[in-house]
């Protein structure tokens, strides 16, 4: 197995089935192995693999059946993300977090407001769980970023246009480093906090106007808070040691773990 950048070891293994998931090698549907499995192949612990899987399941990009195991979920999300990842790595587009969030600014007020107009009771109850979970994760930053990036999705699926998520989705993405840095800025999550229950109610109320300046203002906090970053970046790791050596995987440490999902693909077994 190749060596990976020495960065933390549930990264690396997301990383490596991510980039199966987006080449197509596995596709919609496909079962992956079990935890243990795929622990054995890579060579680290069962906890490191349910960080991965946690991670990848909080990109949309598999989902945990209950009793059934974890299964590939839709893509296409993830793949237009990473094009974007892509050209700002490799284009020499200077990544300028401003400009970025400025997309958001033009976007998402219009998108809060179809969503107050078009909002099923199922896309309400989801927003609702999302506020929920922020309020309760003010001591975790990572737990409020997740529950605050669904929480954004989940106001464009609410548009009932198919389009907007994929859209949405790959620009909060890409941000998801400056939002950590964000939460270290004096009172930012608690304000934007309010925003997020201000956005909700207006959805609920079924006020479209509301629900767009409720946003536009909540970006235009986002805004503000941006110019009182410091020059040097605040990383947004939480310090805590990894559970494994935060070196690459140990190369060969065991048989591929998904191979034998691509054994069954070629002989045309169900997974």
């Amino acid at each position: 197995m190749e060596q990976l950048k020495s960065i933390r070891l549930y990264e690396q293994i997301a990383g490596a089935i991510r980039a199966r998931i987006v080449s197509g090698e596995l596709t919609k549907g496909d079962r992956l192995p079990t935890e243990r499995e795929v622990a054995v192949g890579y060579g680290v612990s069962r906890n490191v693999v349910r960080e991965a899987i946690r991670a990848l399941a909080k990109d949309g990009l598999v989902e945990v059946r209950q009793g059934s195991g974890t299964y590939v979920a839709d893509a296409t999300t993830r793949a237009l993300g990473d094009s974007i990842e892509l050209a700002l790595t490799f284009s020499g587009v200077t990544r300028d977090l401003g400009q970025l969030v400025e997309i958001r600014q033009i976007i998402e007020p219009s998108v809060a407001g179809l969503a107050a107009l078009r909002a099923t009771s199922d896309d309400i109850a989801a927003l609702r769980r999302e506020v929920a979970a922020m309020d309760d994760a003010f001591a975790d930053v990572d737990g409020f970023i997740a529950a605050d990036h669904r929480f954004h999705v989940a106001i464009a699926k609410a548009s009932q246009n198919q389009f907007l998520p994929m859209i949405l989705y790959t620009v909060v993405d890409v941000l998801n480093e400056q939002r950590k840095r964000l939460f270290f800025v004096t009172h930012s999550a608690k304000i934007a906090q309010s925003f997020h229950h201000k956005i909700l109610a207006a959805i609920e109320r079924r006020d479209a106007t509301a629900a767009t300046e409720a946003m536009r203002g909540h970006l235009g906090q986002v805004s503000r808070d941006l110019e009182q970053l410091p020059t040097k970046q605040i990383s947004g790791r939480d310090g805590s040691p990894d559970q494994e050596n935060p070196g690459a995987l140990r190369n060969g440490a065991g048989a591929d773990p998904i191979a034998p999902i691509k054994r069954r693909k070629r002989n045309g077994t169900s997974i």
